[in-house]
């Protein structure tokens, strides 16, 4: 046997890349579990090491594990299916779980609709995965698992529930076998220092997936125990930046502030030169709370604004406002941390002036990344947003894969025009992200390059706003000089980010070039 547990990850579309180039954490923590608890896990992660995933289902032998366990997604289940089916026509028999919020809110249909996996592992998965591989090593009795819906002679069997772990530093630093992957890469180690949200924003699961499970609130790990799996990941692999992956790093009132300002005054008390970044809602960023986490090593924090618009935060349910949104941007760039935001320009219901609107906010913050041009909102299982459309008759397909329908076909004819596109943003955006990460220019200057970056694309977005307006849709002759804008911004843009590099190392650039005058700034 190779290992007791096998822990995977399939491979990622190219599209993923940017996301996915990061550790699976929740892989990580198990692993850490399982080995505490005295097996052997193994993780191989396909999104990092495609050629060593494949490698592996190739040639993989019944025997070589007693647990294979999969993360599953909307996007990656069928994925998942096709890899696990191959292994079962290789012979191989090993129990195949698998976990996240797709197994623990559709944990029986996912059982019906693929056959090939043995278990679902519902909720926070630390420990009933090595209970689960510890009875399989056994040949115990899978129904004295908590936390477990599975497979027992042709039936599907769901055990009580398994709560959510409340004190969160028992739980081990996770596994760090994918970090040197992660930053061969050119990214930065994660962390949980929190699980949960309280928030209940219409189209998100995740307080569906925690309140599975009984005491689903938000908990926090203590900030020394925080700073000690930094210093440990800093001391091994010799890194100085990390990202908090909490969905909300902050909490919910005066407890999680605290924790935070907790967090921050332990790295300065330790005398440690640490930078990180974070998540947060808009509406818990304030000047005085932001001062001493900056002042603690905060350099980006990332907000789900999602719209500029108010009757869209509205039936979101976000609890934020346009104007509360502009506020937490104005005090995080007069503090010199840099606002990262998630938007959704597309949803439902978006209509033509709350398009207009979108693209007036874009401009006026300046910070928003540029692929939210092409970004559409996703309907995950178990969400408000999924009971109205499917009410509404405006849903369809299976709960992995939801398509839905625009009120508005002008609106649709914009998506659809600017998706054609969303490469060539998500390229432009690419190259700024990684000059920025190299630190060659001031904050202000960074900010000014990301402003004349998004100018632009935000015009010819505009452009074509106005001509569906006018026509009623997008003709071809319209979608085909919105590709050529679109492309024509994105090549501009890179060669003021070549011309930048070269200035900022000294170089010079030929007299009478067209980027010698550094109206980026203005």
């Amino acid at each position: 046997m190779k290992a007791h547990v096998l822990l995977l990850r399939p491979r990622g579309r190219k599209t993923d890349s940017r996301v996915f180039a990061l550790e699976q954490l929740g892989l990580s923590y198990v692993a850490a579990t399982v080995r505490a608890a005295g097996l052997t896990a193994e993780i191989v992660d396909g999104a990092l090491e495609p050629d060593r995933y494949d490698a592996l289902l190739g040639k993989m032998n019944d025997g070589d594990y007693e647990l294979i366990g999969y993360p599953i997604y909307p996007e990656t289940v069928r994925r998942v299916q096709r890899d696990v089916a191959r292994l079962r026509a290789r012979g191989v028999r090993a129990h195949v779980t698998v976990g996240n919020h797709l197994a623990t809110l559709h944990d029986r249909t996912v059982m019906v609709d693929f056959p090939d996996f043995d278990s679902a592992v519902r909720g926070e998965g630390e420990s009933t995965l090595p209970e689960l591989a510890r009875c399989l090593v056994t040949k115990g009795d899978l129904a004295q698992i908590a936390g477990l819906t599975y497979r027992q002679g042709g039936e599907i069997r769901r055990n009580p529930a398994r709560p959510n772990i409340q004190d969160l530093d028992v739980i081990p630093f996770p596994a760090r076998d994918t970090l040197p992957l992660v930053l061969k890469a050119g990214n930065v180690p994660l962390l949980y220092t929190s699980r949960g949200c309280n928030a209940r924003c219409d189209f998100c699961s995740v307080h569906n997936y925690f309140n599975a499970s009984p005491s689903g609130a938000w908990r926090g790990r203590s900030p020394g125990n925080v700073v000690d799996e930094m210093e440990s990941i800093a001391r091994t692999y010799g890194v100085h930046e990390f990202a908090f992956a909490d969905e909300q790093f902050l909490g919910h009132g005066r407890t999680g502030r605290e924790r935070a300002l907790g967090i921050a005054e332990e790295i300065t008390r330790r005398g440690l030169d640490f930078r990180w970044f974070m998540d947060t809602r808009a509406t818990s960023v304030t000047q005085d709370v932001f001062t001493r986490l900056r002042d603690g090593g905060l350099r980006v924090v990332f907000m789900g604004l999602e719209s500029g618009y108010d009757p869209a935060l509205k039936q979101m349910r976000k609890g934020l406002t346009v104007d509360r949104s502009i506020q937490a941007i104005d005090i995080l760039k007069n503090l010199e941390i840099t606002p990262s935001a998630g938007f959704i320009m597309f949803r439902p219901d978006t209509t033509l002036e709350e398009l207009w609107c979108n693209l007036e906010f874009l401009d006026e913050v300046g910070c928003v990344e540029l692929t939210a041009l092409a970004t559409a909102m996703r309907v995950y299982s178990g969400t408000a947003l999924e009971s109205r459309l499917r009410s509404e008759g405006r849903l369809r397909g299976a709960y992995y894969d939801y398509q839905w329908s625009f009120q508005d076909v002008k609106v649709e004819s914009c998506y659809a025009t600017v998706m054609e596109s969303a490469d060539t943003l998500s390229a432009m955006y690419n190259a700024f992200a990684g000059f920025r990460r190299k630190g060659l220019v001031s904050y202000a200057e960074c900010m000014k390059l990301q402003r004349a970056m998004n100018r632009g694309p935000l015009a010819v977005m505009r452009d074509l706003v106005e001509a569906v307006s006018k026509d009623g849709g997008a003709s071809e002759a319209v979608r085909a000089e919105t590709r050529t804008a679109f492309k024509e911004c994105c090549e501009d843009f890179l060669r003021l980010i070549r011309f930048v590099q070269a200035c900022s190392a000294g170089r010079t650039v030929a007299a009478g070039s067209p980027m010698m005058s550094p109206t980026y700034l203005c």
